[in-house]
């Protein structure tokens, strides 16, 4: 009987200590493996946004990656474009967000779902924040996002600053295909492997010496269809927790979907030169056609550059090259050690 019971007492000790450590690395581990049987990324979601994002036919939707703490950025993204004016435009929007991580102090699930019954607009799905799960986020955005009725969708991060009238007159102008994904594309990326990066990346994780070309998550327009191959298709590939190069560029590749290019003029690289551009609208009357840039950690500067946009309509066409007049001598910002090819789209 008393080995009996130091045998139950060793088994419930040995459960529990795995269910620690289990428990413990949920916010580090391919969380959505429990998922398998169905091989969906949206079965198991704890908020979605309403019926009517998804119904209703439309010609743009925007998907926003968003930590869930980040509730001013949500914010910032909502007064930029308020929902009424994105319906005028025949476009949505909603936010992807996932678990509170348990070190976050600052955001409780509660104010989650609060904001949730405001604004309607999040898609929580049940894995942990944690940089090494925005596979996860980025597949459950683009899958949820490819049963919608909509002509494009475009994926942003939380932190990019966007012109969104000049991205509908751009959307205007293309045609719309099955096959399509669109932005910034980067070549000759090569895997970091120095162990003291935040991007180190083992071989056993990625045994080549580069990266396919891929698209930078800052700003992409993709077809519901491409977004739904490439969700599909993910299923049956490794796991790899870089999202923007396992999404559009090892599933693009294995797909055989090309990846077009952005015009040269949409980009700024540096926070900076949005500021400049900003400046320039308001001060000297003169246009900023660049449409995509880096908030630079300033969570208002979307809000002030579509308002500067939209009090710009008397603004002259600038003269000089904005990289002339505001020079930013740094490294590249967006994550690649390789080359940015960007040419311009004859439409």
């Amino acid at each position: 009987m008393q080995k009996k019971l130091i045998y139950l007492m060793v088994l419930i000790v040995l459960s529990l200590t795995f269910w620690i450590y289990r428990t413990s690395n949920l916010q580090y581990k391919n969380t959505i493996i429990t998922f398998q049987h169905s091989k969906k990324y949206i079965n198991h979601v704890i908020l979605s946004p309403s019926n009517a994002t998804c119904l209703n036919p439309q010609h743009l939707l925007i998907i926003v990656t968003s930590y869930v703490g980040h509730v001013e950025l949500r914010s910032a993204h909502r007064r930029a474009m308020p929902a009424d004016y994105l319906a005028s435009k025949n476009t949505s929007r909603i936010f992807l967000l996932a678990k509170i991580p348990s070190a976050e102090r600052y955001i409780t699930q509660s104010a989650i779902e609060d904001e949730h019954k405001i604004y309607g607009d999040i898609l929580q799905g049940s894995f942990y924040e944690h940089y090494r799960n925005l596979t996860y986020k980025h597949l459950m955005g683009l899958q949820w996002a490819s049963t919608c009725h909509t002509a494009f969708i475009l994926k942003v991060d939380d932190d990019t600053v966007f012109n969104f009238d000049l991205t509908i007159n751009f959307l205007s102008k293309v045609p719309t295909q099955d096959q399509f994904i669109m932005g910034y594309v980067l070549n000759n990326t090569l895997p970091r492997r120095n162990r003291e990066n935040k991007w180190y990346v083992t071989m056993e994780e990625y045994p080549g010496q580069l990266y396919p070309p891929y698209l930078s998550g800052w700003y992409y327009i993709i077809s519901p269809k491409t977004a739904a191959s490439i969700s599909n298709e993910a299923q049956y590939h490794p796991y790899f927790w870089i999202d923007d190069i396992l999404v559009t560029g090892i599933l693009t590749e294995y797909l055989g979907i090309k990846l077009h290019r952005l015009p040269k003029d949409f980009w700024l690289e540096y926070y900076e030169q949005v500021e400049c551009c900003l400046r320039d609208m308001i001060k000297k009357n003169i246009q900023c056609d660049f449409i995509v840039g880096p908030n630079g950690g300033r969570n208002n500067l979307l809000v002030e550059f579509n308002e500067g946009y939209k009090n710009c309509n008397n603004c002259v066409k600038r003269k000089q090259k904005l990289r002339d007049t505001c020079i930013m001598n740094r490294d590249r910002a967006i994550f690649s050690d390789g080359i940015g090819v960007v040419n311009k789209v004859i439409l």
